[in-house]
């Protein structure tokens, strides 16, 4: 059997609900039509017998008027003239019953009356005809009022008929158009109804979702491209099933693989995934592990205890990117490890987060032998230099004996063994500052005063190279609280690298001022710049400036031991660069209020 269309339901209701439609307008609109015809028909020739009634009692009562007066007879006459020809008119308008006899009558009536009036030339002996001739008026009028009355009840009860039929009419539409609607809205609707009780079936296993056989052709076609689409659902179930086993166990494999830590939280709390080197780490089993809360793993070995009391430190400031470092015994010596909580999102939505064990023991390795290297580099230069310093000492004792040649040697292995001597104390300084060594102490100073002192030491070496070495303090002092010592490394370290790197007949000014609540040290020279790329890194440790007229020998220490100094005093220090010269700021919050 054929399954009928969406398209020929619709075409065949529509028709059906059309056929009712024309039948109805074809019984309405003639009777409407007849109606409207019959009542102004009727209404226009009963106001016309009115109006011609009342023509003739105009006409009566002229001709009466004109025999009481003695009129003219023409005036009679005219009168006379007006009354026939109304009363013509009323003949042709006959549409009531018992209307042709009356206006017979009065017809008859008023032909005496006139013939009377004629022979006698007067009305005074006529009255009585012309009251009955009024009368026999009066009832024609009423006749044609009461045929207009009656034509409007019959037409008010034809409009009555009219709207019931087209009341019933209506209603029968809508009974059609209900049945369609919803004979149609339920074949179109179950069918879909159908299809997403099958897709939200379509997650469960073995569960099936093709759809069966459909009333309508158009559904049918639907329902036939669901199945086939079902059909390749299944298909590529299979496959992803197959793809994300696959994926999972590469995973897997890539997180076993990593040389740190991987414990995976969901968002509860609870581990549902941790790595071999995880479990070692911690100590614990990871059978043991999954599947429970990680705040309440079964187990008190210290190196959980301590990971667990790690993380709660930490708390919610590992969002912003706080670290801890541990301490662990693991594997028969001491590990390092840095423990980073990693918080997994995707649109604002957490799915848990990842705790990381990074192993950074051979950093720490490579931070220890390197301190003891710079260390014992330390040491080791103090023996030369002392030895040095000493025949410099008894050389300048002898400097009254010399030539001008001879004193200008024995003032350069003085200031070599000055340089010497400084680059020992900041490889000893930098030893210090890797372990935490490095302290600055709180006490009244003026920085004023202090910049004079310290660059009054710069002027004879200042004065050698032909460099002018001026300084720019105000007359009062800029008192504050901080390490004179140390202040006094970074005025020397900054005028020091400023004197070696501006060239003869170059300039270096010294600014000490305040600003604001703080106090501000800026250290300008002509000298050559900077590179660009060494600015960005210039206080790093190890880092040089690379001018062609540097001098060797100089591992770029002070600067990194400057800036750890200004940095302990709360401050910042930054660098200003271009061709022609370099400006150091230092910016410290020690100033005292005046």
């Amino acid at each position: 059997m054929k399954v009928p269309s969406l398209r020929t339901r619709v075409r065949n209701g529509a028709l059906i609900v059309l056929i009712v439609a024309v039948a109805l307008g074809a019984l309405a609109l003639p009777a409407v039509y007849n109606l409207s015809g019959a009542v102004r028909e009727t209404l226009y020739r009963n106001y016309a017998t009115i109006e011609a009634a009342h023509q003739m009692h105009r006409a009566l009562y002229d001709v009466q008027a004109a025999g009481q007066q003695a009129a003219p007879h023409s005036a009679v006459q005219a009168a006379r003239e007006s009354f026939e020809r109304w009363m013509a008119i009323e003949k042709g308008r006959l549409t009531e019953k018992g209307e042709p006899e009356l206006a017979s009558d009065i017809e008859e009536r008023a032909n005496k009356l006139f013939a009377d009036v004629d022979s006698t030339g007067s009305t005074a002996a006529q009255n009585d005809q012309f009251a009955l001739l009024h009368d026999r008026l009066d009832k024609l009028i009423q006749l044609n009022r009461d045929a207009m009355f009656t034509a409007d009840r019959s037409a008010t009860d034809a409009g009555r008929r009219l709207a019931w039929m087209f009341g019933a009419g209506l209603v029968l539409l809508l009974v059609l158009g209900v049945a369609l609607s919803w004979t149609l809205g339920w074949r179109i609707s179950r069918p879909f109804m159908e299809m997403a009780e099958r897709l939200k079936s379509s997650g469960s296993r073995g569960s099936n979702i093709k759809l069966g056989e459909q009333p309508l052709a158009e559904l049918q076609s639907v329902a036939n491209e669901f199945n086939k689409l079902a059909d390749r659902l299944e298909g590529f179930d299979k496959i992803n099933v197959e793809r994300l086993m696959y994926e999972k166990g590469k995973t897997e494999a890539i997180i076993e693989s990593v040389e740190d830590g991987i414990i995976l939280i969901d968002p509860v709390g609870v581990v549902t995934h941790i790595n071999e080197l995880g479990a070692i780490v911690i100590g614990v089993e990871r059978e043991d592990a999954l599947g429970c809360r990680f705040d309440d793993l079964n187990s008190n070995h210290p190196h959980y205890l301590k990971t667990r009391a790690a993380l709660r430190r930490l708390g919610d400031s590992y969002q912003k990117g706080d670290r801890v470092e541990l301490n662990l015994h693991v594997r028969g010596r001491e590990h390092n490890y840095l423990l980073k909580p990693v918080p997994l999102r995707d649109d604002g939505k957490s799915f848990g987060t990842l705790l990381i064990l990074q192993d950074i023991t051979y950093l720490r390795d490579q931070d220890r032998a390197r301190t003891n290297l710079v260390a014992t580099l330390s040491h080791q230069l103090r023996t030369p230099l002392t030895a040095l310093n000493l025949a410099a000492e008894m050389l300048r004792r002898e400097l009254g004996s010399m030539d001008s040649r001879q004193q200008e040697l024995v003032g350069v292995v003085t200031e070599e063994a000055d340089r010497i001597g400084g680059l020992a104390d900041d490889i000893l300084d930098l030893a210090r500052s890797d372990t935490g060594s490095i302290a600055v102490g709180n006490s009244d100073l003026d920085l004023a005063r202090l910049v004079e002192r310290v660059v009054g030491n710069f002027r004879t070496q200042a004065k050698a190279k032909h460099v002018t070495l001026d300084t720019h303090v105000p007359q009062r002092s800029l008192e504050g609280h901080g390490d004179p010592i140390k202040l006094s490394w970074v005025v020397s370290n900054l005028v020091g690298n400023a004197l070696r790197y501006t060239p003869d007949g170059g300039s270096i000014d010294v600014f000490a001022e305040r600003s604001g609540s703080d106090l501000r040290l800026t250290v300008a020279d002509t000298g050559p710049g900077i590179a660009p790329e060494v600015c960005d890194r210039i206080f790093e440790r190890a880092a040089r400036p690379n001018h062609d007229e540097a001098e060797t020998g100089l591992a770029g220490l002070g600067l990194a031991i400057v800036k750890e100094i200004v940095e302990a005093h709360g401050g910042r220090i930054f660098v200003e660069s271009s061709k022609g010269g370099s400006k150091f700021t230092v910016q410290l919050p020690i100033a005292e209020h005046a």
